[in-house]
């Protein structure tokens, strides 16, 4: 399970991400106002998976440059529920 499906469980239902779509997931949490932008979450997710598939040293500087902005992503998420969840 990943962070996006057990912040849903816990600030929606349970059963809010059963056999749902990643686009699906992320469409959910931005209904929820836990992110702001289903897209740029859709790219984090692909950078991610090309670090998975891929050797090539320009794929890695793609990932790392991305990584900056799911890095202000992520931080402006854990603020949400820090917030949410006190």
């Amino acid at each position: 399970m990943e962070i996006h499906e057990a912040v849903l469980e816990m600030n929606v239902s349970a059963t809010a991400v059963d056999g749902v779509t990643r686009r699906e997931l992320f469409r959910q949490a931005a209904e929820c106002r836990l992110i702001d932008d289903v897209e740029q979450r859709m790219r984090h997710h692909a950078a991610r998976n090309q670090t998975s598939h891929t050797y090539k040293a320009e794929i890695a500087e793609i990932v790392f440059e991305a990584a900056h902005a799911f890095a202000r992503d992520a931080k402006s998420l854990l603020e949400i529920l820090e917030e949410r969840n006190d």
